[in-house]
């Protein structure tokens, strides 16, 4: 019966050690200063009452950001993407943004998805807008679009 205390003290060891934390995880940028921001707003379509901010980031380190947040929408995840042209031409995909989850999206942006370099300077004179999709199992229809760069307001 002395084993039982042994044992009990192993247990608790092992499973207090297994939840350590991940002593390889990559820095996520998250303590830089951003030095440029512009926001587009997000306008309803197609009667979705779905709103929000489409925010573009530049940090201290030359990382662009785009940020999507979404009102007026529930936790369903939102395809988003940035696409040429206006938002009233539409147009055809140029950079596929991380889906929209929980109403909130956050990509850093490199290149286009055809592999050409863009950055936050390039973005800010591109032909382009934001569209945020119904979702995965519906993503033809657009619930929410600004268009950015040259085509803003």
């Amino acid at each position: 019966m002395k084993i039982a205390p042994f044992l009990f003290l192993f247990f608790a060891i092992a499973i207090l050690s297994s939840c350590s934390g991940d002593n390889n995880i990559e820095p996520t940028g998250i303590n830089e200063i951003i030095v440029d921001q512009i926001d587009y707003a997000l306008i309803s379509v197609n009667g979705s009452g779905i709103t929000g901010k489409a925010s573009l980031t530049r940090d201290s380190n030359d990382n662009t950001t785009i940020l999507i947040e979404l009102f007026n929408t529930t936790t369903v995840e939102h395809p988003a993407f940035v696409r040429f042209n206006t938002a009233a031409e539409g147009g055809p995909i140029a950079i596929t943004l991380e889906v929209c989850e929980c109403s909130v999206g956050t990509t850093v942006v490199t290149k286009l998805d055809d592999g050409t370099p863009i950055d936050f300077d390039k973005l800010l004179n591109m032909d382009g807008h934001v569209s945020i999709q119904e979702s995965s199992e519906n993503p033809d229809v657009v619930v929410a679009v600004a268009d950015i760069g040259i085509n803003a307001n």
